[in-house]
């Protein structure tokens, strides 16, 4: 993506008039508040010249056939840049900033895939950030702003893209106290340079065709916001509106459309010492897109009153209303606490919850309704000297009305916490008996819907069905928190009791330089078996020893329950330490063995990753990283490496930046990537 074509050879005529006018703005601009008006003040502090170049070249190839998928650009010319700022009549008027540096020069390109093209043209590559500040120190003040910038940008180590993004617009505020008012436009447009790369569409875990992309991801979207915000001695109100207008290209799928948010909230601090506090919001979201048209609304409550110092009550109420189509859903969901703290180590909590889910779909109604009531306590004790002891457990007793419907929409998940008791890196769904070919993945703010076979594979482990996310070298990662829309088997009307506990203990020795922690996790309930509801036990034990420069640990998991079973060992390792005052290094080592007994899958995951730097000189420092990770298993063996040596040199007003990024990926014994990046900068500041 390039600025508009106005802009292209505007860096070279604004140094021209810079350097023009240096000397003499450089006299005026020594206490610039305290000048007289003058209509056009300018100060240039740096300019700086020099050279830019850029390439890269990246393959795909097929193993058991002839084809193959090929990329070239190259890109080089004079760079050019400018820190200025200046006033118009005077800085309480008017007062701009501008930083640029950029390249215009000759880029070309070749592209091969059963044909073969070329093409050679000139453009813009760099970046600037311009603002211009309008009666900074009124009331009534606002800001024009413009940012461009050409970078590369790391959505994992194994995947780095060249990013163009340009940004502008403006804002305007009015304050009065207590009230403040702020309005705000934003427009942006992020062009993402992946590798191009393949869609494998696997449904049931078997690859149906493949289909290829040019892997450019592409986004736009314009923002207006509107805020009103009043302050108190206690607290604060505020109220919100924003639209935002997008379109996207991410994987030959294309997404647009308008969102539209309200937002409204309060906080309050009260009690004769401002001990309890009450915090309260709610917003509406209109999305009309041609993904799936929506709208969500939702409402949160939570007040806490601190009773005396070693007591103090906590409530929670929310509501969330979601509906699109023909499906909609309504959570209601209510907490109390009472915690109390009889000693600085012990912490005891009596908990009541109930919450309520009603669904409507094309098939009919269904609902889960919970109450229940429980209790915790969280223990930490000194044993000696050197020795600590941490323990805590908290039981759950449940009643749960429940009638099952086949639409399932807006689950949350997130692959971190791995829901559902999944490994890191995955998540169960919460249903049994998934039509595994009606699911879709979103965000979290359902603007983006994700890929099979290239964002995430799908897998069934007895009754269950497990998401994993997919890395792929020169292709964006997906988010950690996503949402969930699929079909299953709904289940009739029923009513049942269920027990939940949770169990941890951790023993640290020889102040923390050792430690020993085991977790257990219980949920065992009386439902018939036409409500499918799992018993699960879940218990893992590890290890884990932090010594100077040294770090490792080992954990063993256990996951058994009545849907899906699974074994799970993961061990990690790592160093980092200064070899000398100007060099370090540094070295991560993972690996973790999964084994799924009721689907006979077993999957196994290595991964090494090293950092090295070294001040060779007072003007020369290299750096280099690199890593390699390798998965195992059906439908998902993969090799990733990644090498990226760079040095910096520096001498008086001279730089030199060279960096130089390798990729490589092999996927299931058959398609395999190569990636070459590299860039090259010298610059002199005059």
């Amino acid at each position: 993506m390039k600025p508009p074509s106005l802009l292209r050879y505007w860096p070279l005529a604004l140094v021209a008039t810079s350097l023009t006018h240096a000397r003499q703005a450089a006299a005026q601009f020594l206490d610039p508040r305290a000048q007289e008006p003058q209509w056009l003040k300018i100060r240039v502090s740096e300019v700086s010249a020099g050279v830019y170049a850029e390439g890269r070249s990246e393959e795909t190839s097929f193993r058991n056939s002839d084809t193959s998928v090929r990329y070239d650009r190259l890109f080089v010319g004079p760079m050019t840049g400018v820190v200025l700022d200046g006033s118009v009549y005077h800085p309480n008027l008017v007062e701009f900033h501008l930083n640029t540096e950029g390249s215009f020069g000759w880029a070309h390109q070749n592209a091969s895939s059963g044909s073969y093209s070329k093409d050679s043209q000139y453009e813009y590559l760099g970046r600037f950030s311009g603002t211009v500040d309008i009666l900074d120190s009124k009331p009534l003040h606002g800001s024009i702003f413009g940012d461009y910038d050409h970078s590369f940008r790391d959505y994992d180590f194994f995947s780095r893209l060249t990013v163009d993004s340009w940004r502008y617009g403006s804002r305007a505020v009015y304050t009065h106290k207590p009230w403040t008012f702020n309005t705000s436009y934003t427009h942006r447009e992020e062009t993402a340079y992946g590798r191009a790369y393949t869609y494998t569409n696997v449904v049931a875990n078997v690859s149906t065709n493949i289909i290829h992309f040019n892997g450019i991801t592409t986004l736009n979207d314009d923002t207006v916001a509107a805020e009103a915000r009043h302050e108190r001695a206690r607290g604060g109100s505020s109220l919100n509106y924003t639209f935002n207008q997008y379109s996207r290209e991410d994987a030959g799928r294309i997404g647009e459309g308008q969102d539209h948010l309200f937002a409204i909230g309060d906080n309050e601090t009260f009690g004769s010492r401002a001990q309890h506090t009450l915090i309260s919001s709610a917003n509406f979201t209109h999305r009309e897109n041609n993904l799936e048209p929506s709208d969500e609304a939702s409402a949160r409550t939570g007040l806490n009153l601190e009773h005396n110092p070693n007591l103090n009550s906590l409530y929670d109420l929310n509501y969330d209303r979601f509906e699109t189509a023909s499906f909609n859903s309504d959570n209601y969901y209510g907490q109390g606490q009472l915690r109390h703290q009889l000693y600085d180590s012990l912490t005891s909590t009596l908990l009541l919850r109930g919450s309520d889910n009603e669904v409507h779909d094309g098939g009919g109604n269904g609902f889960t309704r919970r109450l229940g009531a429980g209790f915790g306590e969280s223990y930490t004790k000194r044993l000696s000297s050197i020795s600590r002891l941490r323990l805590s457990n908290s039981l759950l007793a449940e009643h749960v009305d429940s009638m099952g419907v086949s639409s399932i929409e807006n689950e949350p998940h997130s692959f971190t916490t791995g829901t559902g008791g999944a490994p890191p890196g995955n998540f169960f769904l919460n249903q049994a008996n998934v039509r595994s070919s009606s699911l879709r993945i979103y965000n979290i703010s359902r603007t983006r819907e994700y890929t099979r076979g290239i964002d995430y594979m799908v897998f069934v482990e007895g009754a269950l069905t497990r998401i994993q996310r997919q890395i792929n070298a020169g292709v964006p990662t997906m988010d950690d928190s996503v949402v969930a829309d699929y079909q299953a088997e709904p289940t009739p009307e029923g009513n049942y009791e269920a027990l939940s506990e949770s169990v941890s203990i951790r023993i640290d020795f020889w102040n923390n330089l050792l430690g020993i922690y085991s977790r257990l996790n219980l949920f065992a309930n009386n439902a018939s078996k036409e409500l499918r509801v799992q018993d699960l036990l879940s218990f893992a034990v590890g290890t884990d020893l932090s010594w100077r420069w040294m770090r490792a640990g080992a954990e063993e998991e256990y996951y058994d329950s009545t849907f899906s079973t699974y074994r799970s060992t993961r061990l990690f390792q790592g160093v980092s330490f200064n070899l000398d005052g100007t060099s370090s290094i540094s070295a991560d080592v993972n690996e973790a063995w999964n084994r799924y007994i009721d689907s006979g899958r077993s999957e196994q995951s290595y991964s090494f990753i090293t950092r090295y730097r070294n001040l060779l000189t007072t003007s020369m420092a290299f750096n280099i990283e690199g890593g390699i990770s390798r998965r195992e298993g059906d439908g998902v063996e993969q090799t990733l490496a990644t090498i990226r040596p760079g040095i910096d040199y520096s001498v008086g007003r001279t730089t030199l930046r060279a960096e130089y990024n390798y990729e490589y990926e092999l996927y299931l014994r058959n398609e395999e990537r190569t990636r070459h990046m590299f860039l090259v900068r010298m610059r002199r500041v005059f």
